[in-house]
């Protein structure tokens, strides 16, 4: 597959919501409450677990001032929830139109990801593309090897 963009981003945090309530409304509260600070986030990804859910998302360090008076927020809302910011991390974005009818393409890229041992920490997708995001030691030698196979 020919990709039409392969793009990194190391201007981000990525955040992680620990014990949060299985509800659509609670989930809506904590992310209007994000929203009415100005936050503007980018990937968003959840994992449900027996009593409750995680919810990882990413934002641009630009709003790290904002991020925090709204996570402060949260949290007096929602005592329960553990919350954990990570600057040291890079988006990998793959991109291609050819992902819609091509067979394979997340079993690749992870392939390509897993044989250099670099982590996963999130990992969102549509139909169009793979974003993830690994550690930040992990950028150059993601791209590259990306690069050599997709180019």
């Amino acid at each position: 597959m020919k990709t039409n963009l392969i793009e990194s981003d190391h201007h981000i945090i990525q955040v992680k919501l620990m014990n949060v309530e299985k509800n659509s409304l609670f989930v809506g509260d904590i992310f209007q409450t994000i929203s009415s600070m100005n936050v503007n986030i980018d990937m968003i990804s959840e994992v449900m677990l027996e009593d409750e859910m995680r919810i990882d998302f990413t934002c641009s360090q630009d709003d790290q001032q904002n991020l925090d008076q709204a996570l402060s927020l949260v949290k007096e809302k929602h005592p329960r929830i553990q919350i954990y910011q990570n600057r040291q991390v890079v988006k990998i974005k793959v991109e291609s139109d050819e992902m819609k009818e091509e067979v394979g393409v997340a079993a690749h890229f992870f392939t390509v990801l897993g044989k250099n041992q670099i982590p996963l920490l999130q990992v969102t997708t549509s139909e169009v593309s793979i974003s993830c995001v690994i550690p930040l030691e992990y950028e150059s030698l993601a791209l590259t090897e990306i690069q050599k196979e997709y180019k």
